[in-house]
């Protein structure tokens, strides 16, 4: 049995639907189980990994956990899950997430893990231009030239469903697009999908800070983006071949991941 936790999330949803489409046991662990709305045959579980004695029942003949992100590793989790039984966990981590850091709290309980470690999402393009786009046509960044290896949500968990299944105890993989893409070049690619011109308005680091603020970003993660985006500027990403290693085919392309997505910014 694998447990999947942020399963109603764009990776979770993946990685259920692959797992329970190649007949593994598979169950989503949610503090909202009633709502889930997945599959047909899925086991969804209610409990909260803020709460590690919430998982008693979520646990119960687990073999593998999926955790969604580093910061489900909070107090006590892989305390109990050892306890319940399970042997393995899959992480997926940030950007500027120490890895020994995270690896450590689950290698002192005695639980083999494997370490996912995007360094960029696809769907950032949502997260950060999809109001504007929906609003008038325009996005207003800073560094336009800024460079990203945007990976799919769907590599992702292609990835993870490996991982989950054995064979890559200890192992750290960075995963990344197929191609190193600047902002001005993935904002070019989502007007080809939407088939409309999308101008891009520079936005000075000043700029683009209040703008930041006033959609509540804290101001840690503000600097921490203006960073990252400064450090990339003119500077080609680095492209990581795990995601065709480990599934035998190349990883999807963000022109792909546009098509697919393109309702998101109507």
């Amino acid at each position: 049995m694998i447990l999947v936790s942020g399963a109603t999330g764009l990776i979770g949803r993946r990685l259920v639907e692959t797992l329970s489409g190649a007949g593994v046991r598979v169950r989503a662990l949610s503090r909202h189980p009633g709502t889930a709305d997945l599959p047909a045959g899925v086991e969804v579980a209610g409990g909260d990994l803020d709460d590690p004695a919430s998982l008693s029942a979520a646990l119960d003949g687990v073999e593998a956990v999926h955790l969604y992100s580093a910061g489900q590793l909070g107090d006590g989790f892989a305390a109990v899950a050892a306890r319940a039984g399970v042997r393995r966990v899959v992480v997926i981590s940030g950007l500027h997430d120490d890895p020994a850091a995270v690896e450590r709290p689950l290698t002192g309980a005695g639980l083999a893990w494997t370490h996912l470690l995007p360094t960029a999402y696809a769907s950032n393009a949502v997260r950060h231009w999809g109001g504007m786009i929906r609003h008038d046509g325009t996005v207003r960044a800073p560094y336009p030239e800024a460079a990203t290896a945007p990976v799919h949500e769907a590599d992702v968990a292609a990835v993870s469903a490996i991982a989950l299944r054995g064979g890559h105890e200890g192992r750290r993989y960075p995963l990344t697009g197929p191609r190193s893409l600047t902002f001005r070049e993935q904002v070019a690619i989502l007007a080809g999908a939407l088939g409309r011109e999308l101008a891009f308005v520079e936005e000075s680091p000043e700029q683009a800070r209040r703008r930041l603020a006033r959609h509540h970003v804290p101001l840690p993660v503000i600097e921490e983006l203006l960073a990252t985006w400064a450090a990339a500027v003119g500077v080609r990403a680095a492209v990581s071949p795990a995601v065709e290693q480990l599934t035998g085919r190349p990883p999807r392309d963000f022109a792909q991941w546009a098509g697919e997505h393109a309702g998101d910014f109507r």
